[in-house]
This record gives C-alpha cells, structure tokens and sequence, in this order.
C-alpha cells in the first residue's frame, strides 16, 4: 500500500552499511519512522532530503499499520539547511526535537504540532538578530506551553498565592504553606524574579514570528533557562542531550 504525507525529519539512524531509518513528524499520522534503502551510497537529492530538519513530501510503502514502512520517495519543499549551518541554532532546535520525540508518543496524528514545529523552524531560519538566544528559549517555551508541560509560574499552582519558588518536582511555583515543607527539612526549588516570571508570560501569549521586540536582560535568560533545564530533567528523568553537549562546548 503506498501512502504520501509531509514530514519533518526530527532525527536518523545508519542501519546495516549504507541504510538509514528516519523518524518524521508528519502533518497527518504524528512521528513515524520509515526505511529507506542505500541513501548513503551516492550524494543524490535524495540522501539530501533525509537531512534532519528538512521538511519533505515523502511516499511510504508498507501495510497500513506496518512500524517500519518503507520510503519510496522523498521531495525537498524546505531544507533548511541555514539552521543546520548555524551551530546555535542547530543546538537550539535540537533541544525542541529531543523535546518533541520524548514526550509525544508515535503515531498520533497532531496537525497542530506539525505547523507549530514549521512555524518555529521558518521563524528561526529568517531570523536577521544579531544574537538569537531570546528567540531560542521562546521557542522552547511556546513548545512545552503548546504540548502541555510547560512549568507554571505565575502565582501558587495549588492556592494561586504569589510565590517565586519554583519546584521542579511540581513543575509549579508553590507558597511555603502549600509547598508541605516539613520543619528542619529542605526541598529543592528555585528562586525566581518577577522580571522573570514577566518575560516567561510575554513569551507564550506573544506570537512567536514578533517575539524579537522582547529584549530580556542577560540574567533573566539565565535564570529561566536554568530552571527550564531543571524542569525538563525531571520530566524525561535525565538531561537533555543536546545541553550536555553545549555544556561540555563551553558556550
């Protein structure tokens, strides 16, 4: 049975000496992955189409419900390769790509995510800023905001009080009343500031294409990144790799 779909490749596999097998977001069966034969062999078009992040009008072949159809064909619309030639922005979207493969399960169609994903890749590729690390940690917020695990922030999560104590094990600020902190006992959270709390509601109300009229100070990407990376190691219980990596860069 032959199928056609649009996917975004989030990430390949090297099989046997010249395969590869792709995991796709499509727009209309979610993340999928897919065969395709002796693409390492020759630098054809389309070896070149299965380059992470490219987005691509695929042709699979295998029963319908088969785990590892076969791809058959494979059409450039937008390779993306800006974003691949960028060292930050490559790291950047590779944090939102781990995101997106750990928490989202296989084959459930999700439009949404698909045009969202697309949106964020087009928005970061034509970026002309200088620095882009406020749009990067935008885009990592309005990801978690739009597959729901973003961390709350803004007031108490259990009584709505004002607190700027983070707590990663709640993915919520939490008052010291609701917090159940034990005498002489200490549970792990983070403090936090208003400015912060600020820029972290401002990035998931404002669209993401005129994000970069937000002009946070240097500490305030800190912080939230900070506590972002701390949210999300103990969602998926361990760190992102692509954080380990840039940590082990020096930037």
């Amino acid at each position: 049975m032959l199928t056609r779909t649009e996917g975004i490749v989030l990430r390949t596999l090297k099989y046997g000496e010249a395969d590869l097998i792709a995991t796709y977001l499509t727009s209309d069966r979610g993340i999928i992955k897919a065969f395709a034969k002796s693409p390492r062999k020759t630098k054809s078009r389309f070896g070149s189409s299965l380059e992470p992040l490219t987005h691509a009008k695929i042709s699979l072949w295998g029963k319908e419900q088969a785990s590892l159809p076969k791809i058959t064909q494979s059409d450039i619309i937008n390779s993306f390769h800006h974003i691949r030639d960028d060292f930050q922005d490559f790291v950047s979207v590779s944090k939102l790509i781990e995101i997106v493969i750990s928490l989202i399960p296989e084959s459930i169609p999700n439009k949404r995510l698909f045009s969202f994903l697309l949106n964020i890749l087009h928005t970061i590729g034509s970026s002309e800023q200088g620095s882009k690390d406020a749009l990067h940690l935008i885009t990592r917020i309005r990801l978690l905001a739009a597959i729901g695990y973003a961390p709350r922030l803004k007031g108490c999560g259990k009584c709505g009080r004002e607190s700027l104590n983070f707590y990663p094990d709640a993915g919520t600020t939490l008052c010291g009343k609701c917090a159940g902190i034990p005498a002489g006992e200490g549970k792990p959270f983070i403090r936090i500031h208003d400015n912060t709390i600020r820029f972290y509601s401002h990035s998931i109300e404002w669209p993401v294409h005129i994000s970069n009229r937000l002009k946070p100070r240097r500490e305030i990407l800190t912080e939230l990144s900070a506590l972002l990376d701390r949210h999300l190691t103990y969602l998926l219980s361990k760190k992102l790799m692509s954080s380990e990596f840039l940590a082990g860069t020096g930037r």
